[in-house]
C-alpha cells in the first residue's frame, strides 16, 4: 500500500475534521467519533510539526539570490 504526502494527508485530515465538527452540530457525537476526532486532530498536529520543520531545514542555494540578479 502506498503511502500518502504528507500535504495531502494533512488537507484529507482537515476535511474529515470539518466534516466531523459540522455532524457534531446537528446531532453531537458518539464517544467512538470523539476519540477518532482527537486521534485525527493529533496527526495533524504532528504532520504540521513536521512539515514546518522541513520547510526550516531547507538548505538555501546562495547562488539564487535577489542580490545576484
Amino acid at each position: 500500500m502506498r503511502t500518502e504526502a504528507p500535504h495531502l494527508e494533512l488537507d484529507r485530515l482537515r476535511k474529515e475534521q470539518a466534516q466531523t465538527r459540522a455532524d457534531e452540530l446537528f446531532g453531537g457525537l458518539s464517544p467512538k467519533e470523539k476519540a477518532a476526532y482527537d486521534v485525527r486532530q493529533n496527526r495533524i498536529h504532528r504532520l504540521e510539526n513536521d512539515l514546518s520543520t522541513r520547510s526550516e531545514e531547507r538548505p538555501r542555494n546562495p547562488a539564487v539570490s535577489w542580490k545576484n540578479r
